[in-house]
């Protein structure tokens, strides 16, 4: 049976509706959000509460849910209205204005972007608010906790010893975690770090940990024109005595803060030497190669599995810097990564 159907162009629509899905596209096929698009919350199409989020990658309306499985906007809007595929075009198409025969008018559309405008403009004044909240308590447990003891359980299983470092009255490590802000010219005290003795590593929920880092050494050392940075505590006291305490180590907490950090430190330091010293993830890298080649799945480049070498090399890119991978026995036993 042939489609006697207006032909449409469905590449052309796909392309017009990136950016387009969580403002206008989803609104005009009936699907709300409850909270922020990307915060877990219920699934408009299962109804399940708290498994769905629309991470919106590369503005395609991708979404996950643990019952409905993952795909992009496109996917979404097909499976909630039910439309086979054409029918799903002609309504994405109408939505962003592609359709003249569409009944979506002008002022839908902008009371929809004025709503995602609105949406955004809380988000961003509560996770603010969390930012200043956050840096409060970090201040108020700095204030009331004393300084570390070197045999707490944590630094004795890394061989490591307290600098710089507190300890709170229920025995969890306290790491300051301060930020320079560039346009006031500030360095302030915006999150900590706890280490539990069992070594369980938190932040504090709502505070700053993009660009946040820890400094070891004196503010002297950095005369010396050397600066180095790595992931965890324990991997950079470790560095800190292998240089015979003289140059100064910046820690950024994990992989993924490597290059905030690294272009915070050059923006501070525009001259320095700046070194990246790695943390090799090289056996959980293969590890996690292993498991999607025995799911099916196309695998990366290894050194994409790697995140404490991968991040490391982008860090060590983005400021024009070095990279090097300490050896030490302590961290192949027990990786220090937060």
């Amino acid at each position: 049976m042939t489609d006697k159907r207006t032909p449409l162009d469905f590449d052309a629509i796909r392309a017009a509706a990136v950016g387009n899905y969580v403002s206008t596209i989803f609104p005009a096929a009936g699907i709300s959000f409850t909270k922020p698009a990307h915060q877990h919350q219920s699934c408009p199409m299962c109804g399940g509460s708290n498994r769905f989020r629309c991470d919106d990658k590369r503005g395609e309306g991708t979404w996950i849910c643990s019952q409905c499985g993952a795909g992009n906007g496109f996917m979404l809007v097909q499976q909630y209205t039910g439309f086979d595929v054409y029918d799903t075009n002609k309504l994405i198409a109408g939505a962003i204005g592609l359709d003249v025969t569409s009944t979506v008018t002008d002022e839908q559309r902008a009371q929809w972007q004025s709503q995602q405008v609105e949406r955004e403009a809380v988000e961003k004044a509560e996770k603010r608010q969390a930012r200043i909240d956050a840096a409060s308590r970090a201040q108020s447990i700095w204030d009331n906790s004393k300084p570390a003891a070197d045999d707490h359980p944590y630094l004795l299983r890394k061989n490591v010893s307290a600098i710089g470092l507190s300890q709170d009255a229920n025995d969890n490590l306290i790491i300051p975690m301060y930020y320079h802000n560039a346009d006031k010219q500030q360095i302030t005290l915006v999150n900590v770090q706890t280490i539990a003795p069992d070594s369980e590593k938190l932040f504090l929920k709502g505070g700053l940990v993009s660009g946040a880092y820890f400094t070891i050494g004196s503010p002297a050392m950095f005369i010396a024109g050397v600066i180095l940075i790595c992931e965890g505590y324990a991997t950079g006291a470790t560095v800190f005595d292998a240089m015979s305490y003289s140059l100064p180590v910046i820690v950024a907490f994990n992989a993924n803060n490597l290059i905030p950090v690294a272009q915070s430190i050059r923006a501070q330091y525009p001259n320095h030497r700046i070194i990246i010293c790695a943390d090799d993830d090289s056996a959980t890298a293969v590890k996690m190669r292993d498991k999607d080649i025995a799911d099916g799945k196309e695998p990366k480049p290894l050194v994409e599995y790697n995140a404490g070498i991968h991040k490391a090399q982008q860090a060590a890119i983005s400021i024009n810097g070095e990279i090097v991978t300490p050896s030490f026995d302590i961290l192949d036993i027990d990786k220090d990564a937060a």
